[in-house]
């Protein structure tokens, strides 16, 4: 081969490289990153408006007279779960300085499922002081829930996910403690999977999620630590860089907000079943995509190849 083609080659090689290079950088870099996400959530509910510890196991949670199992639970494979739901992905910035890396756009979406979340310890007391949380006063009333357990996956997917299709299990179809989702888990190709992590409370090595909310509003918030399991960009977020009250790694630390889901300006999620509302940031650091370095190696192979050839080549 002549010095011209090896030339050609070359180039070919740095084009594909820099067309990969811009995707990558249109998708995400190095560096800290905040992901936005709005949920639609299946929640078990009513553990009562009196103040107290209602629960200390997840056999006992489950046992609390008069509570409203999650919707998403029933006939599930799990059901003992309690908070279970979907999402889309509304944006991923680079969170020290505000800069887009993505966001949702026409043929473009990332969505997800979660999962198996189970209430193992659940406390309500009094939010204004003695006498104020009582059966007639849910809103004098804070719930205070611990949760085990806990699974994900996040989708590529071409649209995002129908709200309309509710919580409700159709066995082998849709079961949100299996991550099975019509319009998302069937719809794509997996973007991130993973699990949610123990050591969210200090001293606590075995809850992975905490929630607190007033009773009547069913307002408040919840958190917990994430860990990366597989998925087409695995190896970007895959980092164990955030640190929980325990000492122990993660690759990434989810806040949450929520209330009842609003009949008008939310109706069609809650005409589906869907009983909360949330928001959530996912915080963590990425790594640099290996894409296109192994794309750069390859090449470097396929020139060092061609160069072999020319040296071993019958002089003429």
């Amino acid at each position: 081969m002549n010095k011209s083609k090896i030339r050609s080659v070359a180039l070919g090689v740095l084009a594909l490289l820099g067309s990969v290079g811009g995707l990558n950088a249109a998708v995400i870099q190095a560096g800290d990153y905040t992901i936005v996400l709005k949920n639609f959530d299946s929640g078990t509910v009513g553990y009562g408006n009196t103040p107290t510890v209602k629960c200390i196991t997840e056999a006992g949670c489950d046992s609390v007279p008069g509570i409203s199992k999650a919707l998403g639970s029933l006939g599930s494979v799990n059901p003992s779960a309690d908070t279970m739901g979907i999402f889309a992905v509304q944006s991923i910035t680079k969170g020290s300085a505000l800069s887009p890396y993505w966001s949702p756009s026409a043929g473009d979406n990332l969505v997800g499922v979660f999962g198996n979340l189970m209430d193992r310890s659940v406390t309500v007391s009094d939010n204004a002081g003695a006498g104020s949380c009582s059966p007639g006063t849910p809103g004098g009333c804070t719930s205070t829930s611990r949760s085990s357990v806990g699974q994900f996956s996040i989708w590529s997917t071409v649209t995002g996910p129908n709200v309309g299709n509710g919580p409700t299990v159709v066995p082998g179809i849709k079961d949100l403690n299996a991550l099975l989702y019509p319009s998302i888990s069937d719809s794509g190709s997996l973007f991130l999977s993973g699990f949610f992590g123990t050591g969210v409370i200090f001293g606590d090595l075995l809850s992975t999620f905490q929630a607190t909310f007033n009773n009547g509003t069913i307002s408040g918030g919840s958190s917990g630590y994430l860990d990366f399991t597989g998925g087409s960009a695995f190896g970007l977020f895959n980092t164990n860089n955030q640190t929980d009250p325990n000492g122990g790694k993660h690759d990434a630390f989810a806040d949450f907000t929520f209330s009842a889901t609003d009949p008008g300006a939310e109706s069609a999620a809650y005409l589906a079943g869907w009983n909360v509302s949330s928001a959530a940031k996912v915080l963590g650091q990425a790594i640099p995509e290996p894409d296109s370095l192994a794309l750069f190696a390859v090449a470097l192979l396929g020139l060092a190849t061609v160069a072999r050839r020319k040296v071993n080549e019958p002089k003429g």
